[in-house]
């Protein structure tokens, strides 16, 4: 099972996909370092130059063996958070 605080979600206060990731996390009890791209630009700076695309939410997933993953897609996110850490 992967470490729940290597996660960190990218996202905006006020985009529906990140309400609707943030929503899902909050029904599944699970509390992930939230990234707000909106309020830091150097976050923001991060997610594109990492992450490869400015769009929010995404998902950073530091693996056991030191790579790094970007997930975009608020359901596929969603759906991550289903399959290793819904109880």
């Amino acid at each position: 099972m992967p470490n729940l605080s290597a996660h960190s979600l990218y996202h905006k206060t006020f985009c529906p996909y990140c309400v609707k990731v943030r929503a899902a996390l909050k029904m599944m009890s699970l509390d992930v370092d939230l990234v707000d791209v909106g309020a830091d630009r150097e976050a923001y700076n991060t997610l594109v130059t990492q992450g490869g695309r400015g769009m929010v939410p995404c998902l950073r997933i530091a693996h056991d063996d030191g790579s790094i993953e970007w997930m975009y897609e608020s359901d596929d996110i969603i759906d991550y958070f289903k399959e290793n850490f819904s109880k």
